[in-house]
């Protein structure tokens, strides 16, 4: 692969984990708010504050690391089958996002939507970033 390859890839793959700490941080939020004993703008702005500060940088650490290696994998499958379809990446994202549901709870279950609903944006991001790319000649 190319250096302009690899860094389009890189960039992509960083985007992708972005999206998907956004997403499951807004579950977080979502979730937090609806447990509070009283939905309140206060409490509404505590549940933000929280995750923002305790929950986005470990989640943002722990997508980074957890995908790197299927992402590896999954985009030099991509570039050797030379596909740029987003059905592709956007599937790789779902099921790296219930992969490691499974692998990290032993369970799948209404947790794993929520990897799954992170891991489509994040696959759909890569592949505007990079994805669509794949096969053209520079």
């Amino acid at each position: 692969m190319s250096r302009e390859r690899c860094l389009r890839a890189l960039n992509g793959w960083f985007f992708g984990c972005l999206t998907a700490t956004a997403v499951l941080d807004a579950i977080i939020i979502v979730v937090l708010t609806l447990l509070a004993p009283e939905r309140s703008p206060k409490n509404i702005v505590d549940a933000m504050f929280i995750t923002a500060v305790f929950f986005l940088p470990v989640t943002f650490f722990a997508i980074c690391v957890l995908t790197a290696v299927p992402a590896v994998f999954l985009i030099w499958f991509g570039e050797r089958l030379r596909t740029p379809a987003m059905v592709f990446y956007v599937g790789c994202g779902v099921v790296v996002g219930a992969l490691f549901c499974a692998l990290l709870f032993n369970d799948v279950g209404w947790l794993g939507a929520a990897f799954v609903l992170a891991g489509c944006p994040a696959g759909f991001v890569y592949w505007r970033l990079a994805g669509r790319y794949v096969g053209e000649t520079y």
